[in-house]
């Protein structure tokens, strides 16, 4: 084969697909598949706990409580009253790291808030730290938290308990997803 011959073939071996594609995307036969995640991606990068000193961090599944229209973890109402957005958003957080099993050890759950909630003695697995954090993005939700403590995921804290359920499902597939892709040799 002459070398003439063989640059047309290599040409047209690579020219070919890349028309391919761009036809593709032209003409909208191109369909984008839907995401595997259930949370929201954060659009900018939000630093929401400081990163540790040596590798080997924590993954932290934490709620930042609304700033302003909810009282800080109030007590719940009597029978039949719906539980407050944050006592709904701790009980999720205890749910799913009891439910971790043998992965608890590489998460933490976690409130950042001013003062400590307090129907937060209920929920031993969740713990208190105190912060002001002033991101609207995030206030209110459960937001899912690499070990380098950079907030990745986001969730919508629902009153009710068949929708608390829900996010903690998406929520839980989300977390072993990522922590199963993890590189960090943990």
């Amino acid at each position: 084969m002459s070398s003439r011959k063989f640059f047309s073939l290599f040409v047209l071996c690579a020219l070919v697909p890349l028309a391919a594609a761009w036809a593709s995307l032209r003409w909208g036969w191109f369909s984008a598949a839907p995401t595997v995640n259930h949370g929201e991606w954060l659009t900018q990068e939000l630093r929401l706990l400081p990163a540790p000193e040596r590798g080997g961090g924590r993954w932290h599944l934490v709620y930042v409580p609304a700033a302003e229209g909810e009282p800080a973890c109030a007590e719940e109402g009597g029978a039949g009253t719906p539980p407050s957005r944050c006592a709904q958003a701790l009980r999720i957080l205890q749910q799913l790291h009891a439910g971790l099993g043998r992965k608890q050890a590489r998460v933490q759950a976690l409130v950042l808030a001013v003062e400590s909630p307090v129907v937060r003695a209920r929920f031993p697995h969740v713990e208190w730290q105190a912060a002001q954090v002033g991101d609207v993005e995030v206030q209110g939700r459960i937001v899912l938290v690499d070990p380098r403590g950079l907030a990745l995921l986001r969730y919508a804290v629902e009153p009710g308990p068949q929708q608390a359920q829900r996010v903690a499902g998406d929520i839980r597939s989300d977390l072993l997803r990522l922590m199963n892709y993890e590189r960090s040799g943990v």
